[in-house]
């Protein structure tokens, strides 16, 4: 890593996406969403050339390196224009020849962590663009929008196949709390999107989704010619945590336990609410596998997060898994970590803790790791 990271413990847990646009492509203003909160920058497809799209990438690079912040990259595709009738099912790609094109010259030559698929309706779709993306298709976040009466009949071989979903308000035939049961079951990754019209939410989905814990992360979507985007994510940013603080974890806990399938529950799953809900006094919980990160994130633990990821050699894909945790709520990714055995990992995770001020000597952490395949808990007295 070519700069040091700077670790935002006091930020709100809920993550949030922004996209750049004409006014927050530039280098100065990127460092400012970045200190603002922003978690991943959206790179809108609809609009825009490879070359207009490259010196924003560029930008953002340089504004990460500046501000050590991590932040992870969002290629939205356009997606088909064809759009029908509620009810009438037409065979619309999922991808159309220019998203192939975006993804395989411009998104994967510049490694973006997520792409957005706008026209997901059933799960062989999903299989489509991991055979386009080959060999990178496991360093890529697929995200589908479910917002479509076929997507919504056949949301379980598609849930089975992606990696999160984005929730559109209004959508036709789809039945958002069901999406939402699904996918927190499944620990898949939850994006809200929420509209912004004059630097304020338009409706009351924003404090819904983050008081009632449902969401993960946030789609800001805002006007591009905004004049203050930094300002307007700085204050949707203080309003997710004002929210937050008044969110009771305990009562939140309980029914995300009563709504576990408890019978086909996967034990990773069992171990993650274990290190979550049975060490109540511990001050952070760290976890060092991303096989673990979005079934802790789905339980909502009330304390910092810490996800530990190696930056040995032998582990090359490193950078992906740091970003793919910016999708999920309350999770920190460490980077920095040049260790090769899970005990060195633990070791810098209870280090950056104690240096953020997150636990003092003495304190209870836990971690969660995996040991032969087995997820395995660790309480330490640090």
């Amino acid at each position: 890593m070519a700069y040091e990271q700077k670790i935002k413990i006091g930020a709100a847990k809920t993550k949030m996406v922004w996209t750049l646009g004409a006014a927050s492509r530039s280098v100065v203003m990127i460092e400012k969403l970045l200190e603002a909160g922003m978690n991943i920058a959206r790179f809108d497809f609809s609009e825009g050339s490879h070359a207009h799209h490259q010196e924003t990438i560029i930008n953002l690079r340089t504004a990460i390196r500046n501000t050590g912040i991590l932040c992870a990259v969002m290629l939205d595709t356009k997606g088909p224009e064809i759009r029908t009738g509620e009810g009438e099912t037409i065979n619309l790609p999922t991808l159309t020849r220019k998203d192939k094109v975006d993804i395989v010259q411009w998104g994967i030559p510049n490694r973006i962590d997520i792409i957005v698929l706008s026209s997901v309706h059933k799960g062989s779709d999903l299989d489509q663009v991991r055979n386009l993306l080959g060999m990178h298709a496991n360093n890529i976040m697929l995200m589908s929008k479910i917002d479509n009466e076929e997507a919504a009949a056949n949301v379980d071989e598609i849930m089975e196949k992606t990696d999160a979903v984005l929730l559109a308000r209004g959508s036709p035939g789809v039945d958002q709390k069901k999406m939402i049961d699904k996918a927190s079951a499944l620990g898949i990754p939850i994006v809200t999107a929420v509209q912004i019209l004059g630097g304020q939410t338009t409706d009351d989905d924003l404090p819904n989704a983050v008081l009632d814990c449902t969401t993960d992360c946030v789609m800001l979507l805002a006007d591009e010619e905004e004049a203050h985007p930094d300002i307007v994510l700085q204050r949707i940013s203080s309003l997710c945590k004002e929210l937050e603080s008044s969110i009771d974890y305990k009562a939140v806990q309980q029914k995300i336990r009563k709504a576990l399938p408890r019978p086909v529950l996967p034990i990773m799953a069992r171990k993650a609410a274990y290190a979550c809900w049975k060490y109540p006094k511990a001050k952070a919980i760290i976890i060092t596998a991303k096989a673990t990160v979005n079934f802790v994130a789905k339980c909502r633990p009330s304390v910092p997060v810490l996800l530990v990821v190696s930056m040995s050699e032998s582990f090359k894909w490193w950078s992906h898994v740091a970003s793919h945790g910016l999708v999920s709520r309350g999770i920190i990714p460490l980077m920095g970590a040049e260790s090769k055995t899970i005990e060195d990992m633990i070791s810098f995770g209870v280090q950056v803790a104690k240096k953020e001020g997150i636990c003092n000597a003495g304190d209870l952490v836990v971690a969660l790791r995996v040991l032969n395949g087995c997820p395995v808990l660790q309480p330490l007295h640090v």
